[in-house]
């Protein structure tokens, strides 16, 4: 009888402790997914944020694109060219500027009217300083790209009748 009650709690205890190693497996196994399945998320989302910038870094070419084919525009639709002027001839002509800066080796005068601004951009790096680039934009900072925009900023700056 003892040989039976012995053989019985061996059994008894060596299946509690595949239970807790069972319990434990789980456990373990549980943390692996987990871990394994943050890692994919992780990965799934740098995805999509490597998407979301290739697409932001389309839209941002594509609008300097625009910018440029704007300003080209401008400079073929303007009436008064400013492009090759030197500064005191662009002073004389349309004063002093509401802002000179100079950035690097740019230049920027900018004149203000009453729905206009003029950029005039010169390079700092030639020996004489003629204008480089120019551009009119609104009161906003938008780059005006109608004909009728420009006359308008043209006669705002007395440059037309």
């Amino acid at each position: 009888m003892r040989l039976l009650t012995y053989f019985l709690l061996l059994i008894l205890i060596s299946s509690c402790t595949t239970i807790e190693v069972t319990k434990e497996v789980v456990k373990v196994s549980n943390v692996v997914k987990e871990k394994v399945g943050d890692q994919f998320e992780k990965k799934k989302k740098d995805i999509v944020e490597d998407k979301t910038i290739v697409e932001e870094q389309q839209i941002i070419t594509e609008e300097k694109e625009e910018e440029k084919t704007i300003v080209k525009t401008q400079q073929k639709l303007a009436q008064i060219n400013f492009i090759g002027k030197k500064i005191n001839e662009i002073q004389n002509q349309m004063g002093e500027p509401k802002l000179s800066r100079s950035d690097g080796s740019v230049q920027t005068l900018r004149y203000d009217s009453k729905s206009c601004r003029l950029f005039l951009f010169f390079n700092l790096n030639s020996n004489i300083k003629r204008v480089e680039h120019f551009e009119f934009r609104n009161y906003m900072g938008v780059l005006l790209n109608t004909k009728r925009s420009l006359e308008t900023c043209y006669r705002e700056y007395k440059l037309i009748s």
